[in-house]
This record gives structure tokens, sequence and C-alpha cells, in this order.
């Protein structure tokens, strides 16, 4: 019922009355679920204040996997990625990773690798993770110390991948923070991330996670790049064009690296890209909340409503349309480049 439902108001996506009462129906069913497990977090990072927010009584390690039961009769086997906060704060995450693997889901998760030893890598791989995307915003411990805001944490990251490389899974991808901090280091991370067999992601510099969106947070931002980072940062890019040309081990889309030049240019101007959000991605925040957009309010409480019955409620339509039509460059961000 909910399936014909969907497809029966996926014909009208496109119509001028649609616009007008401002709705936008999703035209098939998400791939990707983002599960915030967490906001707890155990760095004070300066690109993100999600380490700031106070938390509240979270999802149980059975509420959740009633979620992951549900998503999976009703999706099937999508992508799930675990995201925080730091995720491994929570200590049921190989559990919940136990659990969405044997449902069939391919698993993920985020971490600043800071929590690791032998036993919990272990734990991981025996779980089924199949991707760590690992947080290292510099490819030398004073700018990834820095970026992350305690002294140490460079050394506990490369502890932690020593450890993970010694076993088959998970697979591990670096993922880097674009900033005028790290403009000096991205073509090395490039390089060292070859040579240890791993593939990097670089996302640019954005609004702080956590924090209310300004829309002029670039001017306030110390680490936003400034005219004379530019030619510097143009260079950088290049030659992680070229390596994505070349053996591909840089995630990112070439047409995304080359959009960098223009964001960091004119941080306020759209790249004029529709956003995904609530298309093929969906969020679930620590507490329950159903989001189809990360800064726009939820529209609803898993606790309380069934997951199909949301994804194309009136209210999920009315915050699809004002995220496909929303002004913000948060469509920098990188899944909306999966295919451009």
């Amino acid at each position: 019922m909910v399936q014909f439902f969907t497809n029966d108001l996926a014909r009208f996506a496109d119509s001028e009355a649609l616009h007008r009462l401002k709705l936008r129906p999703a035209d098939g069913l998400p791939t990707q679920i983002h599960v915030s497990i967490t906001d707890r977090c155990c760095l004070p990072c300066r690109m993100c204040d999600i380490w700031r927010i106070k938390p509240k009584q979270e999802l149980t390690t059975r509420e959740w996997k009633s979620v992951f039961d549900q998503v999976a009769h009703w999706a099937g086997a999508v992508g799930l990625n675990f995201a925080g906060g730091e995720p491994f704060l929570r200590k049921d995450l190989p559990e919940l990773c136990r659990y969405a693997t044997n449902l069939g889901f391919t698993v993920t998760s985020n971490t600043n690798a800071t929590l690791f030893n032998e036993n919990k890598v272990r734990e991981i791989s025996e779980a089924g993770l199949d991707i760590l995307y690992v947080s290292l915003d510099g490819a030398t411990a004073e700018t990834h110390d820095f970026m992350r805001g305690e002294a140490g944490t460079y050394d506990k990251v490369m502890r932690t991948l020593d450890q993970v490389d010694k076993l088959d899974n998970p697979r591990v991808i670096v993922a880097m923070i674009v900033s005028r901090r790290s403009i000096p280091e991205l073509t090395k991370m490039a390089d060292w991330t070859l040579e240890r067999g791993y593939q990097v992601v670089y996302q640019p510099l954005f609004n702080n996670f956590g924090r209310t969106y300004d829309p002029q947070w670039f001017v306030k931002s110390p680490l936003f790049p400034r005219e004379e980072d530019l030619g510097a940062l143009d260079e950088a890019l290049d030659y992680l064009i070229a390596i994505k040309e070349a053996d591909g081990h840089v995630c990112n889309s070439v047409g995304q690296l080359n959009e960098m030049k223009r964001y960091f240019r004119n941080p306020s101007v759209s790249n004029g890209l529709p956003c995904n959000a609530g298309h093929s991605d969906i969020s679930l925040d620590p507490y329950g909340n159903f989001l189809l957009c990360f800064w726009l309010p939820p529209v609803g409480d898993v606790r309380k409503t069934p997951i199909p019955w949301m994804w194309n409620s009136l209210k999920s339509q009315r915050r699809r349309w004002e995220a496909h039509n929303c002004p913000r460059t948060c469509n920098m961000l990188n899944c909306n480049f999966e295919h451009y």
C-alpha cells in the first residue's frame, strides 16, 4: 500500500501544481541510511560543534535493532552508515553493526579513531564492518592535532590504522577536511594514502555541524581559505584531479574537485546542483528523529510512526521541496557529487 502510494505521487513529481503547493514526492526508496548514533564526542574539534551538544536519552540497543528491522523490510539491503559525535562511544556499536550486517546492510562507520585497541578492532572486523572512514585532517601530527583540538590524537590514529591493517576488514577510507590549515598537506595525504593502500576522500570546510546555520559563517571562520591561499589550493586540487584520473584512489569526482576552486572563491553562491537530501539519503538522530536534511527540522519520530509512513507524508514532501529549492551551499558536500 505504501509503495503504491509512493509510485502514484511520483508521476506528478515535476508538475507545476506540486511546485506551487511546495511539495516534492520521492522518486523511489532511499539507498543510504545515515545513523547519527550519538551526539557525544571525545574531541573538541575546531570545525565541528557537535561535541558541545548536551546529550539527551539516546535510543537503546533494542530500539535501534527494531529500526533496522523496519528499514530492511521496507527498503531492502541498503547502505547504512554510523556517524556521530564519535560512534564508538556507544559500547553496543559492534553488536549493532553485526545485527545490521546480518540483515543484509552494507555497514560503514565514521570515527576519529582514538578509542580503539586490538580487541575493539577485532570486534568490528568480526561484526562485518565494511568500511571505516577515519578522520585525518593533516598529514602531520601538528596539523591534525590542531584541527582536532587535542595533542596526541594523530599518534592514536596511527596506532589504530596499524591494528586495522592486520585484518581483512574493514577497508579504510581516510576523510580529510579541506581548510586553510590543511592546504599544504592535501597532496601529501594523497601520496601517503596510496602508499598505505587506502582510499582518501576530501570534504570542503562548511558551517560547523552542531551549530545553527549562519549564511556568513565563512567570514568568521579562521579555517576558511583567504585570497592569498587560493593559488596553492588550485595547485593541490589539480594534483588530486590528476591522481583521480590516473588510479582512482581519490574518492571525490573530478567535477567536485574542480567545483571546490569556485566554492572557496564564492562560498555563498550555490553550484546550481539540486540537493539529494530526502531522495537517496535519509538520516536518523540519536533520539529517534527522522530527518530528510541535517539542517532542517525532523519530519517525525521513529518511536511513534513507521518510517514508510513518514517517507512520503505531506510533511516529508514539504521538507523535500525545501531541500531541493534551498539556496545554501551545503550541496558541495560529497553525497551530491556521486554522478558528477
